[in-house]
């Protein structure tokens, strides 16, 4: 039966890091297997065969994660080890010793979390590389910028990490959003082989958003935004043409818009995936859009956008379509404060205010969903497996037809 240990190899120059090894028994036969840990003498303990973590120590961080490093490598040597003993195969001490070579490395908390970021910018997912991040930044700033392996992980950790951030002011699905973040980032670890999903690390926290109140406006609030008097070609007249458009496109959000494609439009019917879901839609298209889309048609001549909202494709249509939201975002806020409204308006109020006043004119609720692009069909999926997109058309129709008549 063959044997795998750590041992310590000092170093024959005083004052200088010995080098961590593993020693391999197979059959009387030995073999090392060298490894990039480094401690001094005093830093190891020969009888316990493992690193002495001294407390409160300047290497403390570091012998910690070489410590947990190695605790991970030698559990994945022994499995490895395990599986081929009970395969019955016949090897010899080489064969065993280049098993344990393949073996994927050790990656902290920290390098995992850098990689799922870089990951998603390569696949030129931005949204969810930047809520990767923002977890990312989170989680480091609770850990004091100390790094950690996934065996340090614990679910009391998780559970300290919601209380501080509520002892920052967090409101509550603020912190659930990075606790899910987390979570999501955590299985992917998990099926990486880096986490065992036994360990239930979020199991003394909920994960669950908190219901809150969706800002709609009224439909006496929609025509008083639309019968606004604004000058042609201001940021303000643009602004509210984008909220509008996307009330008319059935609660389109800004980011669906700012990527709209002229190629997108084809014989009177627009089609286009969601950002957010990759979902396919298709909307009927209707006077009323292509009257707002012709007023900037002038702007976008030389690109394929519908809207002068990403003007450049080098690399960075993310980041334009951040800066314009931005921008239409504080605009819509003075258009708001200018019809009386009590709240902010956002570019995403529209999307709220077309289900709102959808369901205010009696339009059935599976049509409203599905009109939306909502991917949640728990409790429509029956009704909505027989929706005829001619009928979520008609739906469109009637709510711009309702509108367009209060215009002055």
């Amino acid at each position: 039966m063959a044997t795998i240990k750590l041992k310590f190899r000092a170093s024959s120059v005083a004052e200088k890091e010995g080098t961590l090894y593993y020693q391999v028994i197979h059959k009387r036969n030995v073999k090392w297997i060298s490894t990039n840990y480094h401690v001094f003498q005093n830093e190891w303990d020969e009888k316990a065969a493992n690193i002495t973590i001294p407390p409160n120590g300047e290497r403390m961080q570091k012998l910690l994660l070489i410590k947990s490093a190695i605790a991970w490598e030698l559990r994945q040597r022994k499995r490895t080890l395990n599986k081929l003993e009970t395969s019955n195969e016949e090897l010899s001490l080489n064969e065993l010793c280049e098993a344990f070579s393949i073996l994927p490395p050790c990656k902290t908390v920290f390098t995992f979390l850098q990689e799922q970021v870089e990951r998603q910018k390569q696949m030129q997912k931005h949204g969810t590389a930047n809520t990767y991040i923002s977890t990312y930044r989170r989680f480091k700033e609770y850990r004091q910028n100390k790094d950690l392996v996934f065996d340090e992980l614990t679910p009391n950790m998780i559970e300290e990490y919601e209380a501080w951030l509520a002892n920052r002011n967090q409101k509550t699905n603020t912190i659930r959003f990075y606790l899910r973040t987390l979570n999501t980032l955590f299985c992917k670890a998990a099926n990486n082989g880096m986490l065992s999903e036994k360990r239930k690390l979020f199991s003394h926290v909920r994960l669950s958003y908190v219901t809150t109140t969706k800002r709609a406006l009224s439909e006496a609030d929609i025509l008083a935004l639309q019968n606004l008097k604004l000058e042609t070609g201001t940021t303000l007249a643009f602004a509210r043409d984008m909220f509008m458009f996307s009330f008319y496109m059935r609660g389109m959000p800004f980011v669906d818009i700012a990527y709209l494609k002229k190629s997108n439009l084809k014989n009177g019917i627009l089609t286009y995936r969601r950002k957010k879901t990759n979902q396919p839609l298709t909307v009927e298209w209707e006077q009323v859009h292509q009257e707002i889309v012709a007023r900037y048609a002038h702007q976008t001549e030389d690109t394929p956008y519908m809207f002068p909202i990403i003007k450049q494709a080098d690399g960075t249509e993310y980041k334009q379509y951040k800066r314009v939201q931005e921008k239409v975002n504080r605009t819509l806020k003075k258009l708001g404060i200018m019809i009386g409204l009590k709240t902010p308006l956002t570019a995403y109020v529209a999307r709220h205010s077309w289900a709102s006043i959808a369901r205010d004119m009696n339009i059935p609720i599976p049509i409203i969903s599905e009109g939306m692009g909502h991917q949640s069909y728990k409790t429509t999926q029956v009704y909505l497996k027989s929706i005829d997109v001619s009928k979520i058309s008609e739906a469109n129709r009637t709510i711009i037809q309702r509108i367009r008549k209060g215009k002055k």
